[in-house]
């Protein structure tokens, strides 16, 4: 449970603060393609302002991975303890038979504790990195939007 909990903080902290950045890179680039719409007609950024946005949408990939991976191992933990609490009752069954229920209880309590805790925060967390993963998409989108359209630009000049 120690583990569980820790990695659980962890990865609270890990998608909250991705979280927030994205919001915060899809606000900003919202903002540069509509002043350059505004300033050339056409979406156009500065290239020291594209690369900033890739990257801190590659920042963003990176901990979305990290992310991805708590999500994955917090149920296995949860499953991790469901093994141990199991393995703790069939010891209890070995040293004092099945008469007593209340012995049982500790172990079954483990697993089923272990369990929950693991799958409580990873579903949270799994919602979170598929919210992230669409905001880079988004980005990365915007992105080539903003590219494709200096390339095009370009070629209207020289012509």
């Amino acid at each position: 449970m120690i583990v569980i909990a820790g990695l659980s903080v962890l990865a609270w902290y890990l998608a909250l603060r991705t979280w927030w950045r994205s919001r915060d890179h899809l606000a900003w680039l919202g903002r540069i393609m509509a002043d350059a719409k505004s300033v050339s007609g056409g979406a156009r950024a500065e290239p020291h302002v594209q690369f900033l946005i890739q990257a801190q949408a590659t920042h963003l990939k990176r901990t979305m991975r990290t992310l991805g991976a708590l999500a994955t191992m917090l149920p296995l933990l949860g499953l991790l303890g469901t093994v141990l609490g199991m393995l703790a009752s069939f010891e209890v069954i070995q040293i004092h038979g099945t008469g007593q229920p209340r012995l049982l209880a500790g172990g079954i309590g483990q697993a089923l504790m272990t369990t929950q805790a693991g799958l409580l925060t990873a579903v949270p967390i799994l919602f979170f990195h598929h919210v992230i993963r669409n905001r880079v998409r988004l980005i990365s989108d915007a992105m080539e939007v903003l590219s494709h359209s200096e390339a095009t630009g370009d070629e209207r000049r020289e012509r």
